[in-house]
């Protein structure tokens, strides 16, 4: 199947062709590099340690490695995240689309992080994670992939179902097993640009169905689906990747409308990681957007909603993250605070090698909580427990049946 092209998947007249790449998509299990077969045996101390024993064990360092995410430059990673990965200071990578060369290429970029990462002093996999949701957001798109419809396609269950398989079975192929999708922002401004085909529409109900056969899809083969923008980007007419805004949406309508599918999913323990967004909620907190906020994070998302997940933070170079706070490092402070788990820096070496040095030192020096950081990654080994156990485990077995 290497180099094989594939038709159109979705048209306007339909979304029949969706089904005949399900079967071709599984088909890509035959060319699956042998560390993502081999991951789980990779991982297995891991895995079979308790993960509060490796937290014992970890240097400050290490710790402060499980709570970032970075993105890279190029498709294949230079000497220096090398090193951070296999020296355990970086826990976890972010793919976008000037990482994708080819399908074959991906998978020979995320089998390395997996070598580098069980090579670590405790072998902790890592989250390798990229945005595909379908339509115009798909960060590792390769020549020959097909199309993948949109949220706002979405018309019933079955379909997006059968559009959640498809894009489950991409991920599994390429080793990527984080995935932040899907959107589930109800579209209650029409002129909201940014999001727009992203979301599954203006009915709270349905984008919270939609959104649930999305994550279930994922979770069943291990895959972390993260959930997004909390508390909600359908009503915004502006980009938060670029501006740091307010919107004066009521707690009603914050409670009616937009926090209805995180509670539904909450409530049937369906959620398992959230990534807040850049916006500025008057209702709640008018002085920070909700990255920076411990009412939106904490009081809201944790004790009010009881989310027991993880919280990630979008890009913290994004001018409405990094200039509102005051330079990278103060950004990254200010999430801390507010209460999030996993901390995205996408872009720049220069800043993520900053705060791979100076971070550490302001948990040493009790600028912020050692307490509070082991609480943080705690949450994470046990994420990575649950579902990346279960990710590697799921393509070694379909690996063992293809071979029968």
């Amino acid at each position: 199947m290497v180099g094989t092209y594939f038709p159109l998947a979705f048209c306007d007249e339909g979304y029949v062709s969706l089904k005949k790449l399900f079967l071709l998509a599984t088909m890509w299990f035959i060319s699956l590099p042998l560390a993502l077969f081999a991951g789980e045996e990779f991982f297995r101390n891991f895995i079979q340690t308790d993960e509060r024993e490796i937290l014992k064990r970890m240097s400050i360092e290490e710790k402060v490695g499980q709570i970032f995410i970075f993105g890279f430059t190029g498709t294949s990673l230079s000497i220096e995240y090398r090193s951070w990965i296999e020296a355990g200071r970086l826990g976890n990578v972010k793919i976008f689309s000037r990482n994708v060369q080819s399908r074959q290429q991906v998978r020979l970029l995320t089998d390395s992080v997996i070598a580098l990462a069980s090579g670590s002093s405790h072998g902790i996999p890592p989250f390798i994670a990229t945005d595909l949701e379908g339509g115009r957001v798909n960060h590792v798109r390769f020549p020959g992939m097909p199309s993948i419809p949109s949220a706002s396609k979405m018309e019933g269950e079955l379909q997006c179902a059968e559009t959640a398989r498809v894009i489950t079975v991409i991920l599994q192929e390429m080793g990527i097993n984080m995935n932040f999708a899907p959107c589930a922002d109800v579209l209650t401004n029409q002129k909201n640009s940014v999001i727009a085909s992203r979301s599954y529409g203006e009915n709270p109900e349905f984008v919270f169905e939609m959104v649930r056969v999305f994550v279930l899809e994922q979770v069943r083969v291990g895959i972390l689906p993260t959930v997004k923008h909390f508390p909600g980007h359908g009503m915004t007419d502006f980009d938060s990747h670029f501006e740091a805004q307010s919107v004066h949406t009521s707690v009603r309508e914050l409670k009616r409308v937009h926090l209805l599918p995180y509670r539904r999913l909450i409530r049937k323990r369906l959620l398992q990681s959230v990534m807040v967004s850049h916006v500025t909620y008057d209702a709640i907190d008018p002085e920070n957007p909700a990255t920076f906020s411990k009412a939106v994070v904490e009081r809201l998302l944790r004790r009010k909603m009881r989310f027991r997940g993880i919280i990630v933070t979008d890009d913290l170079e994004m001018e409405s993250s990094e200039m509102h706070a005051g330079g990278i490092e103060q950004a990254f402070i200010r999430a801390f605070e507010a209460g999030n788990d996993l901390f995205l820096v996408a872009h720049s070496k220069k800043k993520q090698t900053l705060l791979l040095q100076r971070v550490p030192e302001l948990f040493l020096n009790g600028a912020l909580s050692e307490e509070e950081l082991d609480r943080r990654v705690l949450r994470i080994l046990r994420m990575k427990k649950r579902t990346l156990s279960r990710f590697y485990s799921f393509l070694q077995r379909h690996s063992l049946l293809s071979e029968q």
